[in-house]
């Protein structure tokens, strides 16, 4: 190891112990990704950051390199992190980058519901996100693993995350060295069969359509059908259909070409109306809809859509059809929601257990026990479900209910309480109703 070499190795380490490591957010054979803060030599902290180590002998990580030269030289990109830090310890390359706040596209989805009109929001700002990766590099860098986990969607903005195989197009490459990718979204040649260029990230963008107006995982069986489903207008299923075309010559050529084609097919306001499957339960202007933001944002303006689409839709859609929460616990994450779910279901299970015991087998000195079998049963079975029940669907995330039993979408936070009063009510009036008989 030479002198400038050793020195450097000894730079890093030095960075390495001015950062805390907060969670390991992810962890893989090639990559670990930490969520970080630097700390000063006073012992104040700055952050977060998500800091990335990955190994240097898997060749991944190399845009990384590329996007923070850029930001050094004063580029400023409106849909990508910015990177911190940017070095290597010899075994590793270290990326350290701003902590993006927000939502996945994948959880925004899911807690708004797929429709057009939230395909209409998001998707343009999508595509200019994946246009300003290709236009501002020469070469350009081509993303390969858009997906939605992949992108961050906020109040104020949507960014796209996670450039660990993202590589620069090679001309007179035959295919690419690497084969990595989401299958469901990659492309063919990102499998060995040539080599990835901005058509591979246009593939990709055309399922990311599908999914935000299906929610679901573009497969073998959707291709099949040609992406015909109800959720989906044939004008859009044809873009998605030419987009991702197993042959990249087939394809829109350029991510320009594919949002010229997806604005011109929702130019029409009788097209998205007949074609959305929102609800517009939101009042007043639009807004930017729940969405979490870094600390002490400021507040963003009302959302105006340029155009014929978004500047006729009625008032309340577009950005607000975003307000389409799940309740109070709508900006926990999903799977946090599912496990509180699950908490909360053992809980009533136990009350269950509980109201059958006091049922099957009363206690003798209790004022109950002499009552017959069929009161007892009216009398706690009432206290159940009229109360515990409905107070067990008001604590939950129904946002999986709601996905399940699609009438329950129209309920709102104030009608959840509204049931939660009436049962317990009507259990009040079952109980006096079977001790003064």
């Amino acid at each position: 190891m030479t002198y400038d070499e050793l020195s450097e190795h000894l730079n890093a380490l030095q960075r390495d112990d001015c950062y805390r490591v907060d969670t390991v957010m992810k962890e893989g054979p090639y990559e670990r990704t930490e969520k970080v803060y630097f700390v000063g030599a006073n012992g104040s902290e700055q952050g977060p950051y998500v800091r990335k180590i990955i190994k240097a002998e898997s060749g991944l990580g190399s845009a990384y390199e590329c996007i923070f030269q850029a930001q050094k030289n004063g580029r400023r990109f409106s849909y990508l992190p910015r990177v911190a830090e940017c070095y290597s310890t010899g075994s590793d390359r270290v990326v350290v980058m701003e902590y993006v706040y927000g939502e996945t596209l994948q959880d925004v989805v899911y807690r708004c519901d797929p429709s057009v009109a939230l395909a209409v929001d998001l998707f343009p700002k999508l595509c200019k996100a994946v246009e300003e990766l290709h236009a501002a590099f020469s070469p350009p860098l081509i993303h390969r693993d858009l997906k939605p986990s992949n992108v961050m969607v906020s109040r104020d903005s949507l960014t796209i995350i996670d450039f660990g195989i993202t590589r620069t197009y090679k001309d007179g490459a035959d295919a690419d060295t690497k084969h990595f990718g989401t299958r469901a979204y990659a492309p063919p040649e990102q499998f060995g069969f040539g080599q990835t260029d901005v058509r591979s990230d246009v593939y990709a963008l055309g399922m990311l359509l599908y999914f935000c107006l299906t929610e679901k995982t573009p497969d073998a069986k959707a291709r099949a059908h040609a992406f015909a489903a109800p959720a989906v207008p044939e004008v859009l299923r044809m873009i998605i259909q030419k987009a991702v075309e197993l042959d990249p010559v087939d394809r829109y050529q350029t991510v320009a070409e594919l949002l010229a084609a997806f604005d011109r097919a929702t130019a029409e306001p009788a097209y998205v109306l007949s074609g959305a499957r929102y609800r517009n339960e939101a009042s007043g202007s639009a807004g930017a809809g729940h969405f979490p933001s870094a600390p002490a944002a400021p507040q963003s303006p009302p959302i105006a859509f340029p155009g014929s689409v978004r500047s006729s839709m009625p008032p309340g859609a577009g950005g607000s059809h975003l307000r389409q929460a799940g309740g109070p616990l709508s900006r926990i994450p999903v799977g946090l929601g599912i496990a509180w779910d699950i908490v909360v279901l053992f809980v009533l299970c136990i009350f269950l257990a509980a109201t059958v015991g006091l049922i099957a087998s009363p206690d003798p000195t209790a004022v109950y026990a002499g009552y017959p079998l069929a009161k007892r049963i009216v009398l706690y079975g009432s206290l159940f479900v009229f109360f515990f029940v409905p107070l067990a669907y008001f604590v939950s995330d129904r946002r999986p209910l709601k996905k399940m039993v699609p009438a329950l979408g129209k309920l709102t936070v104030p009608k959840d309480a509204l049931i939660l009063l009436g049962g317990f009510a009507l259990a009040v009036i079952i109980i006096v109703a079977c001790t003064a008989l």
